[in-house]
């Protein structure tokens, strides 16, 4: 299992559906790839600002693995 301050919790909002929704990312990871699990598009979720539970959410130009 994942150690839990390893890792920071957000949120986002998918930029093709708008849903919300809920992602980790490890500390010190600069992007993450996941999939939105409203429409599946692969998505690249970045930290926004100093605020660790805001994400930035954008399209990947690759298809995510999580």
């Amino acid at each position: 299992m994942p150690d839990r301050e390893q890792d920071q919790y957000g949120t986002y909002r998918c930029p093709v559906c708008g849903h919300r929704d809920g992602a980790e990312l490890r500390r010190g990871e600069a992007v993450g790839l996941v999939r939105c699990s409203h429409c599946s598009t692969s998505l690249e979720l970045s930290l926004r600002g100093r605020d660790p539970v805001r994400f930035t959410a954008q399209v990947a130009s690759e298809p995510a693995t999580r």
